[in-house]
């Protein structure tokens, strides 16, 4: 046999394995046979397939991104093949924290054209993730059409239509996952939950108490879903009890820990001086000019970005995670690691002028072409003095609300896989403490720089309040600004029904239901001088 013919040979057996040890779970065989054919023969997109697949079950985002993509490459052009590939390549794209890269990918697939329904599921997922529902919106509708009974489409067109505002659209989409069951059905009944208020006629409790969790992460979400509901229909006492069964599963599986943000906080302090906000950089910066908007989870920070989002000049861009991972991608970390004070130290070697430009770079495909963006992540407090180096003339909001109802809201929600400290009353008064110090040191270090907005006054007198913060921000005055239940665009995190209602001061005091069992918190928040 010619060294030819034993190559081909070699390469048909290890494909064989390949084939075998990602259907049997054996992923390292898998990866390793697949790796043994590409060498032989890099034009056989199956072996591509298979590694970048093994890859990423197994949590290697670098080797899956790779594979997918010399599978893209290589495949024939135009073909279902290479759609598929690209498809594929904007999951690890994501999860290397490279939006702007798995959104080009799935524009691509959908331009040559995806045919089946699990590959528009996963273009779709990329998209929304990637602040883009309103472009997910078709092809998951197509998803259902060509497969009916696939429940992640349903799943996930009930989240797009919840995220635009269709609130009928989302439940049948959501109920159609949820008669289908699946892996997804638990998110669907708890997405459900969250979707309206519901009353006594018209609940699910019933059938969410009837579930049958198979693991820690369905009772969870089961548990904040009957939390909801319960809490919705006046029922205090097994809301409460769902609530901590819910939060208990949570917080076992988001580890946080105060000690680490006691460091956080004291390394931002001392990376960051007052005199390093004496002197201002005067380098031009491309792109639009920049809003953020920061504060707590459930502190107002969606209504204060719908009400600027109203105005004719200004674009809101959503939730995105840019600033993080632009620090990370620039001194080469894991996008996904810890933010700690090694991080922060490391990143004051960094030109702001660099941290600039690679987050407009980044968010270039979400622009419109509009003079201002907004960027309203809470967790950009974090980040808050860098961003202020980075961007000398941003515009950076900080919420302030009742630390009882800011720090309920975020309690009763499950924030899946972040927030960690949300899920018991001491981890939620330590992060209040370390969060009004390091908010009380970007105010002590950038005086008017950081526009601070009362959620409460707002809600008070909101024609007062919204022409103060417009000038605040140097925007002209705009009516529509009043009217931000109006404002056009998808709205992607749990206030979602809040914002499409005119203000008003429903959620004001809510916490005071739960004044019993909630006064732990309110002893220590006292005892630590944020209540009077």
């Amino acid at each position: 046999m010619s060294p030819a013919a034993q190559d081909v040979a070699k390469s048909a057996f290890a494909l064989q394995d390949a084939r075998f040890g990602l259907r049997d779970g054996n992923l390292p065989l898998a990866m390793t046979a697949a790796q043994t054919v590409v060498a032989l023969n890099p034009d056989e997109i199956e072996a591509w397939y298979i590694l970048g697949t093994a890859a990423t079950s197994l949590g290697d985002f670098v080797a899956a991104e790779q594979a997918f993509g010399e599978g893209a490459r290589r495949a024939m052009p135009n073909t279902a093949t290479k759609a598929q590939m690209l498809v594929l390549q904007a999951t690890p794209l994501m999860a290397l924290g490279c939006p702007a890269q798995a959104v080009e990918a799935v524009r691509a697939a959908v331009k040559i054209g995806i045919t089946d329904a699990t590959g528009q599921v996963m273009a779709a997922v990329a998209l929304t993730h990637a602040g883009l529902p309103q472009e997910a919106l078709p092809l998951l509708q197509t998803a259902t059409q060509i497969s009916p009974r696939h429940v992640d489409a349903w799943s996930n067109l009930g989240g797009v239509r919840q995220f635009a505002g269709d609130i009928e659209g989302a439940e049948a989409a959501y109920e159609s996952a949820i008669k289908l069951f699946g892996k997804s059905f638990h998110t669907a009944h708890h997405a459900l939950a969250r979707l309206r208020r519901w009353t006594p006629e018209n609940n699910h409790i019933a059938r969410l108490e009837a579930l049958q969790c198979s693991n820690e992460q369905e009772a969870c979400g089961v548990g904040f879903a009957l939390f909801k509901e319960y809490d919705d229909i006046g029922d205090t006492v097994a809301a409460w009890d769902a609530l901590q069964h819910g939060a208990m599963l949570a917080r076992s599986m988001t580890p946080w820990s105060s000690d680490d943000e006691t460091a956080l906080v004291a390394a931002w302090k001392a990376h960051l001086p007052p005199e390093r906000f004496t002197v201002t950089d005067t380098r031009p910066r491309s792109g639009p000019k920049r809003i953020f908007v920061i504060g707590l989870p459930r502190s107002g920070t969606t209504l204060v970005e719908r009400v600027l989002a109203a105005h004719s000049q200004v674009q809101a861009i959503g939730e995105v995670k840019t600033f993080g991972l632009v620090i990370r991608r620039l001194l080469e970390l894991p996008t996904h690691a810890s933010l700690d004070a090694e991080t922060i130290a490391a990143a004051m070697t960094l030109d702001p002028l660099a941290i600039a430009e690679a987050y407009t770079s980044e968010n270039a495909y979400l622009s419109d072409g509009s003079a201002y963006t907004i960027d309203k992540l809470p967790n950009n407090h974090e980040y808050a003095g860098l961003i202020r180096l980075a961007f000398p003339d941003a515009i950076i909001i900080g919420l302030d609300r009742n630390p009882m109802d800011s720090l309920f809201g975020a309690y009763k929600l499950l924030f899946t896989g972040a927030h960690g400290w949300s899920y018991t009353q001491d981890d939620l008064a330590d992060h209040y403490a370390h969060f009004r110090d390091l908010m009380g040191y970007w105010k002590q270090v950038m005086g008017e720089g950081l526009i601070e907005v009362s959620l409460e006054d707002l809600i008070a007198v909101p024609d007062t309040q919204i022409r103060k913060l417009m000038a605040a921000t140097g925007l002209p005055f705009e009516e529509a600004c009043l009217r931000p239940h109006e404002a056009m665009g998808a709205v992607t995190t749990a206030s979602a029904g809040q914002v499409r209602k005119p203000i008003n001061a429903e959620g004001i005091g809510a916490w005071k239901r739960y004044a019993t069992q909630l006064e732990p918190l309110r002893q220590r928040l006292s005892d630590m001088g944020y209540l009077t």
